[in-house]
């Protein structure tokens, strides 16, 4: 009876951050309310008050539960090249797949930033930083002589600034610009990430 008891449990609190997760990346954080995510869900609102204290409560589960990194960090740490250009291009491009199919994670990160001055993403990011930094390690163990003397956590930063860059324009300019503005524009970010916009002197 425990037993049945605590799968419906799970279950229902799976239904609850899906349809959660949904009415956010639809409706925003503002423009969802508790007895909303509970109707979606197919529960009654104070069964919801069961499963979490309140909307940030809620909103914290989404986020880090359909953080992309669950499905990227194993496709990058499985990511290889004989070169650096090599490597960092293969991690790119299984950052951008996955990504590609994720359109709700840009909406999530921007409630996230906006309306919780990025605290979960710190907590995320904390959890995340030993892998990232291992990344890095491999960038320079690839070839450090051809690398400009950066810190590793440096990388990562530049790496992921170069990221949402070109995500934050895709979402923001891209629909009412020139058809040039998109065409191998991922290529063209990572190119810079790699030897930036100087030709060698």
């Amino acid at each position: 009876m425990g037993s049945d008891n605590f799968q419906r449990g799970e279950q229902t609190r799976v239904e609850i951050i899906r349809a959660a997760h949904m009415l956010f990346v639809q409706q925003g954080y503002h423009g969802t309310s508790m007895r909303q995510i509970a109707k979606q869900a197919g529960i009654a609102l104070g069964g919801l008050y069961n499963h979490f204290s309140g909307k940030e409560a809620v909103f914290s589960t989404v986020f880090l539960e359909y953080h992309p990194y669950h499905e990227v960090l194993p496709a990058v740490l499985d990511a290889s090249g004989e070169t650096i250009e090599e490597y960092v291009r293969a991690v790119a491009a299984r950052m951008h797949e996955t990504l590609e199919r994720r359109p709700d994670f840009m909406r999530l990160m921007f409630i996230e930033v906006v309306e919780f001055n990025s605290t979960h993403i710190r907590q995320l990011f904390s959890e995340m930083l030993p892998e990232l930094l291992g990344l890095a390690e491999r960038i320079q163990a690839t070839d450090r002589a051809k690398l400009r003397p950066i810190s590793q956590l440096h990388l990562i930063r530049v790496y992921f600034g170069v990221l949402f860059g070109y995500y934050l324009t895709e979402i923001i300019m891209a629909e009412n610009t020139p058809e040039a503005f998109s065409e191998d524009a991922w290529d063209t970010f990572i190119n810079v990430y790699l030897h930036g916009i100087l030709r060698d002197s």
